[in-house]
């Protein structure tokens, strides 16, 4: 059983670093946000996405995890990003066509 509480303390440990990481990628994502708004790029970039998808899939691949997975995984992160991202834009585009009037 001791073993077991042992395992468990990993996972946990592993989650609070997983979660951290994630977290740093939104926010890098908020400044990819911030620069496409200031730089009037549109949000979505279709050829970005699959490249970052494919490389997921294969890095998933080497390491041992089903493509699927790793897919459906990036599905979800790339859907909360571009969501962030278009709220960012959204709010800033306002701010941008007064400065431009």
């Amino acid at each position: 059983m001791e073993e077991l509480l042992r395992f468990r303390k990993e996972l946990d440990e592993l989650d609070c670093r997983l979660i951290d990481t994630i977290a740093e990628r939104f926010a890098i994502c908020r400044r990819v946000a911030e620069y496409k708004a200031e730089h009037q790029i549109p949000m979505m970039q279709p050829a970005r996405v699959l490249e970052v998808k494919k490389r997921a899939a294969e890095r998933a691949m080497t390491a041992g995890i089903a493509e699927r997975f790793a897919l459906e995984l990036y599905d979800l992160i790339i859907s909360e990003a571009c969501r962030m991202e278009d709220e960012i834009i959204d709010a800033a585009t306002p701010a941008a066509l007064i400065a431009q009037d």
